[in-house]
Formats: structure tokens, C-alpha cells, sequence
């Protein structure tokens, strides 16, 4: 997939709890089902075509905590979104069992959701606004929501001295622990910005100006909860930009700026299935994450209308894409 500067969410939302066979305490995930699907994960096909849905699925999980089976219940009407969902939990997904009354472990089952979702469409619009949700979060049955005020928030005005004379910047990935009051009281950075004077300000920051609505339980009521958000310091302009002491973040990298080539040729059989198919690339051109290829988007059972020759008859054919990307220098401008 080429890369951009937009971001791919796929937020995780609205668990079920998990349960557990014949336990007497129940079964919860062992590692944070947001990092269970990443943003380099959304096919390049679903990308390009801008395919967005929901799928739920519900897993079967062992004694030992690892899940063994995956069924989509909810499908997001697309299938290869519903297919990669069941394909990276059973990959990644890691439970810590549930418990009988002898304590032996047990396994039980576990349904969620996963909203696949091309950014850009209902994100907060402030264009200096340092912090943001990190595009996968857990969220059940309502996580703890920022403070519109708290998304405002400035870099500029909040700068560290010593990290502004070295003119550093990026972006802190972290994980805030939210009291029931909506107080942010403890914050882990998940992803350094390769900076650690930018790191400790940034959770200095959520602690001393952190806001939400806290999470709500099962029941309505104000609960703790875990936010996994990110916080981007971006140097201040100069004056003579025109917006002295306003943190713009810098532009993306020109996603077809590098040469290359790729080609993918398919063979259709005279049945319309997908009998093979190749793809080959140079540079990054046509790269996609994960190992994966356009190929991918036709899948173990794709099946067409197949081709006909000029009497009718269903034929076999080999169809064959090449596509080079060229960087030049741009022609001089007549005066």
C-alpha cells in the first residue's frame, strides 16, 4: 500500500466480556485488544476503493488462553475486512484464562467488534491541536471521552525550553490510566517520540490538564477506564510566518516519491476462477504491509464472469497490469 499522510483507524469498540466454561472467575484479555489490529493492517484494496464496515466476531479460547477458533456473527459486508479481522486475532490475540472452583484453568469464548475506517470523515477539525486518540482503543461499553478543551490544547504554549532549543519535535504515543472523577492518574509512554524531554512533558501535560468523561460500566456509572491516546509537539512557527507561537506539524512525505515499478499478472481459468496470480514490484512502489499484495484482494475463491471468445465459448485468459512510476524534472516555466 502507498503510503500517505492519512491515517487508517480501526478502532476496537464495545466488547463483550468474555466467558468462561464452568468458571467461577472469568476470562479477560492479556494484552490491550487495541494493539491487536495496527494501522498498517487495512488492505491496500479496501484502502484504495475505500471500503469501510464493522465486523464482530466471536472467539473460541483454550485453557491455555489462546483462541482456537474465530467466526464472523456481524459482517461488515465486505469479506476480505471480515476474513483479515479473524486472521490477526487468532494471530494476536492472548487471554489470561478463566478459573474453576478448583482453580483449574478453563477456556470460554469472547466477542468484539472492529470498526474499519478511512480517517477524515467526522475527526475534530483543529488544525494546532496537539493531542488526539490513537486510532485503536478499547472502548467498553463506553470508554472515557477527552474534554473539547483538552483537545485544543497548543503545543506552543506548552513547549519544553530545552527541547526547543534543540529543535526537536514528533509524536508521543502513550497509555493514560483515567480515575472514575475523569482526572487522568497515571500515564505510560507506549512509543517514544525519540526524545525524552518531549516524552515527560507530554505526560506532565495529561496529568496537569487532563479531562474526560470518565468511562461508564455495564451499569451507567462512572468507572476507571484506559485511554490510548498520542501527543504531537510541533515546533512553533516563526514570526515571519505569519502566526508567531502556533505549533503547525509538518507536512507529509509525498506518498509517489520514489521511482519504481510493479507488475501482476493473473491467470483466469475458463470458469471464471482465479487460477494464479503474481505480482512483482521495484522500489516502494506498490509495497503493501504485511507481505501482502494486490493479489490478495482476489482471494482463495475468487470467481468471475469468465471471457468469451468471438463464438462465445468461455475461454482462459491471462491478464497481465504493469505500471511504472517516473520522477522527472519539471519543464521550465515560459516567461
Amino acid at each position: 500500500m502507498l503510503q500517505s499522510g492519512i491515517a487508517i483507524v480501526l478502532a476496537l469498540a464495545a466488547a463483550a466480556q468474555g466467558e468462561a466454561v464452568g468458571a467461577e472467575k472469568g476470562m479477560a484479555p492479556a494484552t490491550n485488544p487495541g494493539s491487536w489490529v495496527t494501522n498498517d493492517d487495512y488492505p491496500a484494496s479496501a484502502m484504495r476503493e475505500e471500503r469501510e464496515g464493522t465486523t464482530g466476531f466471536k472467539l473460541t479460547i483454550g485453557a491455555d488462553g489462546l483462541p482456537t477458533g474465530c467466526d464472523i456473527i456481524a459482517p461488515s459486508g465486505h469479506g476480505d475486512l471480515d476474513a483479515l479481522t479473524c486472521q490477526l486475532i487468532l494471530q494476536r490475540a492472548r487471554f489470561t484464562p478463566g478459573r474453576n472452583a478448583r482453580g483449574d484453568a478453563v477456556g470460554g469464548t469472547y466477542s468484539n467488534r472492529i470498526r474499519w475506517q478511512i480517517p477524515g470523515k467526522g475527526t475534530y477539525p483543529v488544525a494546532v491541536a496537539g493531542f488526539g486518540l490513537d486510532p485503536a482503543q478499547e472502548s467498553w461499553p463506553r470508554g472515557a471521552i477527552p474534554d473539547d478543551a483538552f483537545k485544543r490544547i497548543d503545543p506552543a504554549a506548552h513547549y519544553p525550553a530545552a527541547a526547543l532549543a534543540a529543535r526537536e519535535e514528533g509524536v508521543v504515543h502513550m497509555e493514560l490510566n483515567i480515575d472514575s472523577a475523569g482526572q487522568v492518574a497515571g500515564c505510560k509512554v507506549n512509543e517514544s517520540s525519540l526524545s525524552a524531554t518531549l516524552d515527560a512533558a507530554a505526560c506532565a501535560l495529561m496529568r496537569s490538564d487532563g479531562k474526560f468523561l470518565p468511562a461508564l460500566d455495564s451499569e451507567g456509572k462512572p468507572t476507571k477506564g484506559v485511554v490510548a491516546a498520542k501527543f504531537q509537539w510541533a515546533l512553533p512557527r516563526d514570526a515571519g510566518d505569519g502566526v508567531a507561537g502556533v505549533s503547525i506539524p509538518s507536512g507529509p512525505t509525498f506518498p509517489l516519491g520514489e521511482p519504481g515499478s510493479a507488475t501482476m499478472t493473473v491467470l483466469m481459468g475458463a470458469d471464471g476462477r482465479v487460477e494464479e496470480c503474481r505480482f512483482s514490484n521495484t522500489g516502494k512502489f506498490g509495497a503493501a504491509p504485511n507481505g501482502m499484495t494486490p493479489c490478495d484482494m482476489f482471494g482463495s475463491q475468487a470467481r468471475f464472469t469468465p471471457f468469451v471468445d468471438a463464438n462465445g465459448t468461455k475461454v482462459a485468459k491471462r491478464v497481465i497490469l504493469r505500471s511504472d512510476l517516473t520522477i522527472e524534472d519539471a519543464p521550465a516555466v515560459a516567461k
